[in-house]
């Protein structure tokens, strides 16, 4: 096949495979944390009352994301419906064109291996094949950030004034997105670039920063005064102050700060590529330019942005990662193997393999109690999924990272890129799918829904301690939430309907863990979900148990129902 016909296949074949990926198991996979519910059943409330301006999450506002995303599922849950599916179509979609964009970009400023090794990891790395599929706002940002680098990049050096016009409006829609981050990033890269990495004077003038600034912000007001005015001002005071400022100076859930984090986290969120970082340290030794000075710019500001935020999740780094794959394809197309980079691949490699193997052991060795057994496959498609991704790094070492070093004899045969890569991809899609069909079974709020489905519309809905937004999502109600534990007599001799779910037992992280290294843990077989009449004195309440898993705060919770007060059989008639 001709090069440019190849170029042109690839166009369509890496944007489809990242469709693959981010589409299997989204449809099964249960809304999950807290964040895709609460974007979820915003948009849905926004459809509802006609208001796209200004989301409500559970009959009040919720100002912490600007609106982009909601109006992107809002069209999505036309098309595919209020589900899972519908409420993840944006961001999988968007990880698809994302790829689109690393092809391009990586082909552009080096070659057409670069392209394909910047798509592929960007398609395959882990924590984009997490977000790639989650109903958040980060890939809309992401997105919106890597066309506005591209766009800065070429007008600085030289291209047509119409990039500027896609620069801005590329900023404008990412602030849409996700807020100020949107221009933090592209600014702190530049002030790096021009400053530390590669310290040569920059034409600013190319970028028409007033008059695209002005145009972005005038694109924002149109949706922000509007805002601003109905919610009097609520919407910057708590979605900057609560959701920006605060965060950056209290930790969010009180998790502590650790300056590390970050160095860390970036290694596993990368994986399997990041086990070839010694490649990128060679390449970048023996090819350094503007380029790659900036690439690397750009990859280092989420690092000095976040690493002093008092909030730390690993997420937080996603603007950058896009650097680190197109550093990635440069390296794969111009740096041969060292051996630190062989030492760095081996370690970060077996790191991965090790745990993976952890996993599926886990699933085959220590046997597992009724309660949990529906997690045992899932557990089993999370080491599949780091297994698959080790297996899509052997591939990758032997035939993108080596054959530009090695003699056409020892170069492997072209079949085995495509075979190689085909199977890993049919693994990851496969345990992907597992995994979602898996935490669908333990869903606590798919599990209640045979309780509360025939409930009249007047029912009170109260969450006592168990206080995850799926239950509003799932359910379609509003929820009294109380983050105590309410007593389970406090509706008795109650005349209104009501529908109360109590948290009776939480098993953590750490117990699962002691029970898989240990077999000790306490085991408490509940009865499948069905109401039961309550005590004698509580006349009418019918209440039932159920259990499940809690992905919001990865636990094992055991759940208490009461529902009442029921209407009383009518008494037989006397003969």
């Amino acid at each position: 096949m001709e090069p440019a016909a190849g170029s042109r296949l690839l166009v369509f074949a890496l944007p489809l495979l990242s469709l693959l990926l981010s589409f299997s198991g989204s449809a099964a996979l249960p809304l999950i944390d807290r964040d895709e519910p609460r974007f979820a059943e915003a948009t849905r409330e926004m459809g509802a009352r006609g208001e796209w301006s200004v989301p409500f999450f559970n009959g009040a506002y919720r100002l912490d994301k600007p609106p982009l995303i909601y109006w992107l599922m809002g069209l999505c849950f036309r098309i595919f419906g209020e589900n899972e599916i519908g409420a993840r179509m944006p961001s999988i979609l968007l990880t698809a064109l994302l790829c689109l964009f690393l092809f391009l970009m990586g082909r552009s400023l080096f070659s057409l291996r670069a392209g394909i090794v910047a798509a592929l990891s960007g398609a395959t790395s882990l924590q984009f094949l997490i977000h790639g599929r989650l109903a958040v706002a980060d890939m809309p940002m992401v997105v919106s950030i890597v066309l506005a680098q591209w766009a800065i990049l070429r007008l600085l050096e030289g291209a047509r004034p119409a990039w500027s016009w896609i620069l801005w409006l590329a900023l404008a829609l990412g602030f849409l997105a996700k807020g100020p981050v949107a221009w933090a990033v592209p600014l702190v890269s530049l002030l790096l670039w021009r400053f530390l990495l590669w310290r040569s004077p920059v034409p600013w003038r190319r970028l028409h920063a007033l008059r695209g600034s002005a145009i972005a912000v005038g694109i924002i007001a149109l949706w922000g005064i509007p805002a601003l005015l109905s919610t009097h001002g609520a919407f910057w005071t708590e979605g900057m102050g609560e959701h920006v400022l605060r965060r950056g100076v209290e930790a969010f859930d009180g998790r502590p700060h650790f300056w590390g984090y970050y160095l860390v986290s970036s290694l596993l969120s990368l994986f399997p590529w990041s086990a070839f970082l010694g490649w990128i340290l060679v390449s970048l030794r023996l090819n350094y330019s503007s380029r790659s000075a900036f690439l690397l710019s750009w990859f280092f500001a989420p690092f000095l942005l976040f690493t002093p935020y008092a909030t730390q999740l690993p997420h937080y780094l996603l603007p950058g990662f896009p650097a680190f794959f197109l550093l990635l394809g440069q390296a794969a197309a111009t740096a041969r193997p060292r051996r630190v980079s062989l030492a760095i691949f081996w370690t970060l490699w077996s790191v991965g393999f090790l745990a993976g193997s952890f996993a599926l052991l886990a699933t085959l060795v220590r046997p597992w109690e009724p309660p949990y057994r529906a997690l045992r496959p899932a557990l089993g498609a999370l080491g599949g999924i780091l297994l698959s991704l080790c297996l899509t790094a052997l591939v990758a070492k032997a035939t993108l990272f080596s054959a530009s070093a090695a003699s056409p004899r020892a170069r492997p045969s072209p079949f085995f890129l495509p075979i190689g890569l085909g199977l890993s991809v049919l693994a990851l899609a496969s345990s992907f799918q597992v995994l979602g069909t898996s935490v669908r079974m333990v869903e606590p709020a798919l599990l209640l829904r045979s309780l509360w489905k025939d409930l009249p519309r007047e029912t009170v809905f109260v969450a006592s301690g168990y206080t995850e937004p799926s239950l509003v999502f799932y359910s379609g109600r509003r929820w009294s939430m109380e983050s105590g534990e309410k007593s389970p007599g406090s509706f008795s001799g109650t005349t209104a309907p009501f529908f109360c779910v109590r948290l009776e037992r939480e098993r953590t992280l750490r117990d699962a863990l002691q029970w898989l290294l240990s077999g000790r843990m306490p085991v408490q077989v509940l009865p499948t979900p069905s109401l039961s009449s309550a005590r004698s004195n509580d006349v009418g309440i019918k209440t039932a148990r159920i259990e499940g898993f809690d992905s919001a705060r990865f636990s094992w919770v055991d759940l208490e129902v009461r529902v009442g007060p029921q209407p009383m059989e009518s008494p037989a008639k006397l003969p």
